[in-house]
């Protein structure tokens, strides 16, 4: 039965083919969400959930990366009816791939995917005007139609340029790129990007970000909130010289801004947690375990071993089995091997995307059913993902479809849990 349905996710995928004046905060300082307090009941775990709505997790989580370049292409045409069908055979290929869990990009350049206090309408949705439908509520429910944990994926610090935060006008985003003399580095113009980017080091600027993972979680019935790797953009000293300078510490710039990452991401997860425990948290740090360290100051050593900053990592091992910097299995070995706190799991970041660009993976059909296999029986590895949509299912990609039918073999041995 689940090779019938591989074969018909791969119909499915083909089929699609050929279908193919909201009030902004004010400019003060910005204020918590609400209390939903008085809905709150008990969780199984002890702690509270509020609302009615109760997260739907996996024990091995099997994942699909949906990225904002995979939803540009099914809100393309602006219809409705349109997105609904386009996300709806996604999440049928998910499904009938026989995973459990989307990663849906939902904010990626300090702009949202659904209706925000906090943030701009993205343009892929609004295209300069306000949109009549809202993606999120839309995807969330498809999503649980077909049985899959719905977790919203967000850029936290990754902005864009001057010329497309224009949109960001009423918002806090806006306000601090107007008006940089008041708010210095706050947002800061990162040239190798050509991007804008948060600074983490700002209390005002982490609070911003926790408060969306929390608006997201008050307003939709989302299992998980899901960070990828964008920290720190640079490790260029003139990012942050003036708020390094302000902050008077003994610490060394690097150590610095580890930890100022670390209180961006026990923000988040502290904000999330209060309006629902039972929400998920993740992050998906680089591969590379010292890349995160001595680029993007992330530490992912910390967020394993102590509770509070994460449920799952699932770091991104995007190589093959030769790679001459970073092997596969050996690099599978170095995430194994660090300390983790009994609630937080590992889940493996694969790279299907790569059977389509990268030699090794080309030429060594079913290698991404065998990353699949190796992480799967190890006893501490919680589950896989992979990135992303719209490699995985490619349209007239003979060479995808022979990898996605042992994709399909190999996450279907033994039960779904």
């Amino acid at each position: 039965m689940r090779i019938f349905l591989c074969i018909m996710a791969i119909v499915i995928t083909f089929c699609s083919c050929a279908q193919n004046s909201r009030k902004a905060i004010s400019l003060g300082r910005i204020s918590p969400p609400p209390s939903k307090g008085e809905f709150s009941y008990p969780a199984e775990d002890g702690g509270k959930v509020f609302g009615k709505y109760q997260p739907i997790n996996f024990d091995i989580q099997k994942a699909v990366w949906i990225s904002y370049l995979d939803l540009g292409e099914m809100l393309e045409g602006h219809s409705e009816d349109t997105f609904k069908d386009r996300f709806s055979v996604a999440c049928e290929n998910i499904s009938a791939l026989g995973c459990n869990t989307v990663y849906v990009h939902v904010r990626a350049f300090g702009d949202a995917y659904y209706d925000s206090e906090l943030f701009p309408w993205a343009d892929a949705v609004s295209h300069g005007g306000e949109p009549d439908f809202d993606p999120l509520e839309i995807m969330v429910d498809i999503a649980h139609e077909n049985g899959l944990s719905f977790h919203a994926w967000i850029n936290p610090l990754r902005c864009d340029s001057a010329e497309k935060l224009e949109k960001a006008a009423g918002y806090p985003i806006g306000k601090w790129l107007s008006r940089p003399q008041e708010y210095p580095e706050y947002l800061v113009y990162v040239p190798d990007t050509k991007r804008y980017w948060l600074d983490p080091a700002v209390e005002e600027v982490r609070e911003l970000i926790g408060q969306g993972a929390a608006e997201i979680v008050q307003k939709y019935e989302v299992d998980g909130i899901h960070l990828d790797d964008y920290f720190y953009p640079t490790d260029s000293e003139d990012f942050d010289s003036l708020t390094y300078a302000a902050a008077q510490t003994q610490l060394s710039l690097k150590d610095w801004r580890l930890e100022n990452c670390s209180l961006m991401v026990r923000n988040i997860y502290d904000s999330v947690k209060e309006i629902n425990t039972q929400v998920q948290v993740g992050i998906s740090p680089q591969g590379n375990i010292e890349n995160n360290y001595s680029k993007m100051y992330a530490d992912v050593k910390r967020w394993c071993a102590q509770e509070g900053y994460a449920d799952y990592i699932a770091p991104q091992l995007y190589y093959g089995y030769g790679d001459p910097v970073k092997p596969f299995e050996s690099t599978l070995d170095e995430w194994l091997s660090l300390d983790y706190a009994d609630s937080v799991s590992l889940i493996v970041g694969l790279a299907p995307y790569k059977a389509l660009q990268e030699e090794e993976f080309i030429n060594d059909t079913g290698i991404i059913a065998r990353q699949i296999r190796d992480c799967l029986e190890k006893d501490n590895c919680k589950g896989v993902a992979l990135y992303n949509y719209i490699n995985l299912f490619a349209p007239d990609s003979p060479r995808m479809e022979q990898e996605r039918k042992l994709i399909c073999e190999k996450l279907s041995q033994g039960e779904q849990t």
